[in-house]
C-alpha cells in the first residue's frame, strides 16, 4: 500500500510498487485537493490506471468517502463501477445502491435496477425483475410495464421464463398498442415463433378478432413474415 504524510502543507509519498500511469493518478488526486483517506481508497497496487482514473473522477466530483468504500469492492468490475457512479450523480441513495450491487448482476442489470428507481418505480415493482434470472433486456421490458402502467396481469404474461426475449417483445408490443388480456393471450403461447406472434400481433391491432385468424395458415407459411403482411388478408377466414 502506498504510504502518504500530510505535514506542514508538504506530502510526502513512497510510490514503490506502481507504475507510472498509477503514479500519475494519485498525484493528480492530491493536486486536485483529495483528502488522504480518499486517495488511499483508489491508490491500490491492483487496480489499473482506468480504474484508477474512475474512482478519482468521481470523488473529486463529489462522490462521499462511504461511496468510495462501495466503488473500490473486489467484486466489481470497470463497467459494474461506472454505472454505481452514474447512478449516485443521477440521485440514486447509496442505500438503494447497496441493496443490489452486491448481487449476481452485471453492469446492464444493474443499469435497469437503478433507472427503475429513477423512473419512480415502488420497490415492490423493483423488487419484481432484479433477478438474476432475468438478462437485462427482458429486465427493461418488465421495467417500461411498470413504467408505462401496464396492468400487472399484462406483464407478468410476458415476464415468463417460457418464452425467450424475441417473444417477451412481441407481447410487450401487443401491450403497449393497447390490446386487451385477452387478446394478448391468443398469441402468448410458447408453440408460436417471434414471427409467429408478430403476424398474430398485427392482426389483432388491425382490429381482427382471433376468430377471423387463420392460425394453421400462418404457422405453415414458408416466405418471410414481413412479405406475409403486405397482403393481410389472406392470413384471415374472412
Amino acid at each position: 500500500m502506498i504510504i502518504l504524510f500530510f505535514a506542514k502543507g508538504a506530502v510526502y509519498l513512497n510510490f514503490d510498487g506502481f507504475n507510472k500511469k498509477q503514479i500519475k493518478e494519485i498525484k493528480k488526486g492530491i493536486k486536485h485537493g483529495l483528502s488522504k483517506k480518499k486517495v488511499l481508497l483508489y491508490a491500490r497496487f491492483n487496480f489499473d490506471f482506468y480504474t484508477m482514473k474512475l474512482i478519482r473522477k468521481a470523488l473529486e466530483g463529489g462522490i462521499s468517502y462511504k461511496a468510495g468504500l462501495v466503488l473500490v469492492s473486489d467484486e466489481f468490475d470497470f463497467y459494474q463501477r461506472l454505472v454505481v457512479i452514474e447512478a449516485l450523480f443521477n440521485g440514486v441513495p447509496l442505500k438503494f445502491i447497496k441493496r443490489y450491487v452486491f448481487g449476481n448482476f452485471d453492469f446492464n442489470q444493474l443499469r435497469e435496477i437503478f433507472t427503475g428507481f429513477l423512473d419512480g418505480l415502488g420497490d415492490k415493482e423493483i423488487e419484481w425483475y432484479a433477478s438474476d434470472e432475468f438478462y437485462y433486456y427482458e429486465m427493461r421490458l418488465i421495467r417500461l410495464g411498470f413504467k408505462k402502467k401496464f396492468d400487472y396481469e399484462k406483464i407478468a404474461l410476458y415476464a415468463d421464463r417460457r418464452f425467450n426475449q424475441r417473444q417477451m417483445y412481441q407481447i410487450y408490443k401487443g401491450a403497449k398498442h393497447g390490446l386487451s388480456l385477452r387478446k394478448l393471450k391468443v398469441f402468448a403461447l410458447d408453440k408460436y415463433t417471434e414471427e409467429e406472434m408478430f403476424i398474430i400481433r398485427h392482426l389483432l391491432e388491425q382490429g381482427y378478432s382471433e376468430y377471423d385468424i387463420d392460425f394453421d395458415k400462418i404457422v405453415n407459411m414458408k416466405s418471410t413474415y414481413m412479405d406475409d403482411i403486405s397482403d393481410i388478408k389472406k392470413l384471415t377466414l374472412r
